[in-house]
């Protein structure tokens, strides 16, 4: 994870997972932004299903960031403990 940051392209990540994060760079900034040669290597690299998984992904997760943030932090929510059975039935 140390190694995925704005500048992962001059890493010394997988080729795989270099690709996948320019994938997902385009999916959340310029879909539209995506060269021709990545999409080329996409294509040859992943399968139709891992290429549709991965940009579904993406976009849930910067869908429900965004959410996140638009909503707020949720209301505080007072804790319930319960107490654990013992094997002899009684509540320790």
């Amino acid at each position: 994870m140390e190694q995925i940051r704005d500048d992962y392209a001059d890493s010394n990540l997988p080729y795989r997972l270099k690709l996948a994060l320019r994938m997902a760079d385009a999916v959340i900034s310029d879909p539209t932004g995506l060269s021709e040669a990545d999409q080329k290597a996409l294509s040859e690299e992943f399968t139709p299903a891992e290429l549709a998984e991965l940009a579904l992904t993406v976009a849930m997760a910067a869908g429900f960031s965004k959410a996140a943030i638009a909503w707020g932090p949720p209301p505080v929510i007072p804790v319930t403990e319960v107490p654990t059975p013992t094997p002899d039935g009684t509540v320790g």
